[in-house]
């Protein structure tokens, strides 16, 4: 197992557990208590996580959750949505791609054609830039804006006047939570810019797990009815939030493996 997916790993049985200490870390991954203490500080230098003694716990402050460890929550959940909304795109789409956990995964599944990838994203231009990882017919355009320290997110008067110069195809979005009311994340910085993203473009689709149906977050984003469709992975059954949704002509996708 290499850093990275020790990484993976460890912020993983943080956000599960709260915390985990050297010894179940050491089970999980397989490395020596040297290699996790180090693993621990490089951990928490970023922000993603806090050391306590003996161990590491994940920092719980509503709103403010870092990247790396909103990134590895319902991460299979994340890749099926993320792979389900990237078949919607045709060669020569211009498409806005926010800087949420769930939008970044789509950087994965991104189809290898000819795209205008604009985002407020310095993880996601990052990714698409990587000659590793990125594909030669992919132009990728980054806003202007002030950076969302631990998110690595662009927002801001600058980013929202970027947002002014672009007209998109797709406006890919994430959010924090779905209510039968409305549509809603933590920061008001951040719904600004989806709000921009959304006016700029033809169809906006949110990208969100089952685990942000039913609830809401601080700030309101926008009425269902006013994007295109939401993606979404299966559940047993279906929620009132749901039927309301749909009531608000409002398109809902499963997203299967």
């Amino acid at each position: 197992m290499n850093k990275w997916e020790r990484h993976e790993r460890i912020l993983r049985l943080t956000s599960e557990r709260g915390m985990i200490y050297l010894d179940r870390a050491a089970e999980a991954t397989g490395a020596s208590r040297p290699t996790l203490r180090r693993d621990f500080e490089e951990l928490a230098a970023t922000g993603a996580i806090e050391r306590v003694r003996g161990g590491i716990r994940a920092i719980r402050k509503e709103g403010s959750l870092p990247f790396n460890l909103r990134e590895v929550q319902q991460s299979k959940e994340k890749s099926v949505i993320a792979r389900k909304a990237a078949q919607l795109l045709r060669p020569g789409d211009v498409l806005f791609i926010d800087g949420g956990t769930t939008t970044y995964h789509l950087c994965l599944y991104l189809p290898k054609i000819p795209l205008r990838i604009i985002t407020n994203s310095l993880r996601v231009s990052a990714y698409l830039e990587d000659p590793a990882k990125g594909f030669s017919e992919w132009e990728t355009y980054l806003t202007g804006g002030c950076i969302q320290r631990g998110s690595s997110m662009l927002t801001g008067p600058g980013t929202l006047h970027s947002l002014d110069f672009y007209h998109a195809d797709w406006a890919f979005l994430s959010i924090d939570g779905i209510s039968a009311d409305g549509l809603y994340n933590t920061s008001e910085a951040v719904v600004e810019t989806e709000r921009k993203m959304i006016q700029r473009c033809d169809r906006a689709v949110i990208l969100a797990d089952q685990s942000k149906f039913g609830k809401r977050a601080m700030c309101r984003l926008c009425d269902p009815s006013e994007v295109d469709r939401i993606i979404s992975n299966p559940h047993p059954g279906r929620s009132l939030v749901e039927e309301a949704l749909i009531e608000k002509c409002c398109r809902l996708i499963s997203a299967t493996a």
